[in-house]
C-alpha cells in the first residue's frame, strides 16, 4: 500500500500543478507586439482622443524604454513605427495624434542612419493643418479680400 501512495501523490500533485501552472507560467508579451495590438485597437476605435490612443502611447513608451536600454540596438523599427503611426492617424483625421507621432520621432531619434525617417516625418508634419489655438486664445481671422473699386468706362 505504501508504494502505491508514493506513486499516486506525485501524480495527483503533477496533475494539479499542470492545471495551475499555465496561467502562472505565461511569458509576457514582447513590447513591440503589445504596441502593435494597441495601435491596431486605436485605429479600430478611430477616435482622436480615446483610451485606446492613450493605451497605444503607453505601449509605445514601454517598447521604446526597453529598446533604449539595449546597448547597440538599432532603433529603426521604433522610429518607423512612429512614422507609420503618424501617417495612419493623419489619414483617419486625427492631426493631433499624427503631429505628436512625427514630433516624437524628430525628438527621440537623432541617429544619422535614421535621417530619411526624420526627413519624412518633417515633411509630413509640415503637410498637416496648423494646430488649433490653445483654449482661451482667440481664433485668428483671415483678412477679408477686398475687390478693387470698379472704374467707370
Amino acid at each position: 500500500m505504501r508504494g502505491t501512495d508514493r506513486v499516486t501523490i506525485p501524480s495527483r500533485l503533477a496533475a494539479a500543478l499542470a492545471m495551475l501552472l499555465p496561467g502562472c507560467v505565461q511569458l509576457p508579451q514582447s513590447p513591440d507586439s503589445d504596441y502593435r495590438q494597441a495601435f491596431e485597437k486605436a485605429l479600430a476605435v478611430a477616435q482622436c482622443e480615446s483610451d485606446a490612443v492613450q493605451g497605444m502611447w503607453a505601449a509605445y513608451g514601454r517598447w521604446y524604454a526597453i529598446a533604449s536600454s539595449i546597448t547597440g540596438h538599432r532603433r529603426t523599427d521604433e522610429a518607423a513605427a512612429l512614422l507609420r503611426q503618424g501617417e495612419m492617424f493623419a489619414i483617419i483625421g486625427c492631426p493631433g495624434v499624427a503631429r505628436a507621432s512625427y514630433a516624437t520621432l524628430l525628438q527621440r531619434f537623432p541617429e544619422p542612419d535614421l535621417t530619411a525617417l526624420r526627413e519624412s516625418a518633417r515633411a509630413a508634419l509640415q503637410a498637416l493643418p496648423p494646430p488649433p489655438p490653445p483654449p482661451g486664445m482667440p481664433t485668428p481671422v483671415a483678412p477679408a479680400l477686398q475687390r478693387p473699386a470698379a472704374t467707370p468706362i
